[in-house]
């Protein structure tokens, strides 16, 4: 039998992969705010769509490499929530996060080498942000807990072992595609601390405008919402022994080991 991944290699993944999805979500942002500069184009839903299509798929890759070695997190709100739901142990919770935040920082790094420094500067830098003169504080934090409790509610969706398998990266990409359309034109839609500070830090490095007040609206929101969608989701996809007959899908197939379809380890945005 192989032996379980490291942690250096755990935390080398959600790096990585936490820097592809910086790199090519928060990048295609920014490069469709280079490309209209440009030609003048204003903003529709047609450049929202290709945002949200860039993020599920660089999702959807970014789980699918590397959810067998660390699970694919690739969000703290994700790491946050798996550990307040007993999913994951509070002790490589500080590694996770520091690997992502790093991982989130390096992409939006690459994204102004990409795209230059001026240019992606002007476009905003892949940085998430609300209008503070029509939304306020509080409804911003509400917006970003709204989409990251269904992201994080999905995700435990997909992990659990009576799901289909081999479909969650797919499910999770899909709904993050869905929850951009949504909230992009509200908050950005960061719905990941790691990807909102990336993007943020590398913006205020190069010289570019940042408002910082807005931090505690997304982070507030992004980690309250991703707990209250673990545990809604702990809450009511659990199954009571004695409903267990009657289920279509088999409360517990531990005893029946060929039965039991292969758990995916982990997820996210």
């Amino acid at each position: 039998m192989a032996a379980p991944p490291s942690t250096p290699q755990k935390l080398l993944a959600e790096a990585l992969g936490t820097a592809f999805l910086v790199y090519v979500g928060a990048g295609s942002a920014a490069a469709t705010g280079v490309i209209a500069a440009s030609t003048k184009v204003g903003f529709s839903m047609a450049q929202l769509g290709v945002i949200s299509f860039a993020f599920m798929l660089v999702i959807v890759g970014a789980v699918y490499a590397i959810g067998h070695i660390s699970g694919g997190h690739i969000n703290p709100a994700v790491t946050v929530s798996l550990a307040v739901s007993g999913k994951f142990s509070w002790r490589e919770v500080p590694g996770y996060i520091a690997a992502q935040v790093t991982g989130a920082v390096a992409g939006a790094a690459a994204i102004f080498l990409t795209l230059g420094r001026l240019a992606a500067v002007t476009a905003g830098g892949g940085v998430t942000s609300y209008n503070p003169a029509t939304m306020g504080f509080g409804r911003a934090t509400v917006i970003e807990a709204i989409g990251t409790f269904m992201l994080v509610f999905v995700i435990f969706g997909v992990i659990d072992h009576r799901a289909v398998p081999g479909w969650a990266p797919m499910a999770i990409g899909s709904v993050v595609f869905a929850i951009i359309i949504i909230l992009g034109p509200a908050t950005g839609a960061a719905i990941n601390p790691a990807r909102y500070l990336g993007a943020v830090f590398m913006q205020d490095a190069f010289g570019g405008k940042v408002l910082w007040s807005q931090l505690p609206a997304y982070l507030i929101g992004e980690f309250a919402g991703g707990v209250l969608g673990g545990l809604a989701y702990v809450g009511i996809g659990r199954v009571r022994a004695d409903a267990a007959m009657t289920s279509l899908a088999p409360a517990d197939d531990t005893a029946n080991p060929a039965a039991s379809p292969k758990k995916f380890s982990g997820a996210t945005s």
